[in-house]
């Protein structure tokens, strides 16, 4: 009788271990790499993550992160629906330039690649899902238009 309820217990803690790995497995973040096409000779690109359920970028994203070769990692980001814009700081002042009307004056970039003829996209444009595991996105820089 006794050998009988040490096996229940046995195979009860076996059931609940591997209960909580499969629940804490299910819970695990993955990462977003994303490669940057079209970098310039200098200048350091900075990427900011947004909810993609915003309807404008706000002030504050969730992360920033930034690099000078062209390759963005964030870490361990909760499965969900996201945006990143992103530019290029040529200049190296630390902030994108705009001219009198708000048009960017250093390489831009937004997930999706959505076009920018209309202006600067809404994060529902530049949409993406990340889910439990890695997501590898390449996002492409537009430079500005050359004036004639």
């Amino acid at each position: 009788m006794p050998q009988r309820i040490l096996q229940a217990v046995k195979k009860a803690g076996y059931q609940t271990g591997l209960l909580l790995l499969l629940v804490g497995s299910s819970a695990q973040a993955g990462d977003i790499l994303v490669t940057v096409d079209g970098i310039q000779a200098a200048g350091t690109v900075h990427m900011a993550l947004v909810s993609g359920e915003l309807k404008r970028w706000p002030e504050q994203p969730l992360r920033q992160q930034q690099s000078d070769d062209g390759q963005l990692r964030l870490i361990d980001l909760a499965p969900g629906r996201y945006a990143i814009q992103l530019y290029q700081d040529s200049n190296g002042n630390g902030q994108l330039d705009q001219g009198r009307r708000g048009i960017p004056l250093e390489p831009v970039g937004f997930s999706a690649n959505p076009p920018l003829l209309n202006g600067k996209p809404a994060p529902a444009d530049s949409l993406f899902e990340h889910g439990t595991a890695d997501t590898q996105l390449r996002i492409r820089l537009q430079s500005p238009k050359a004036k004639k």
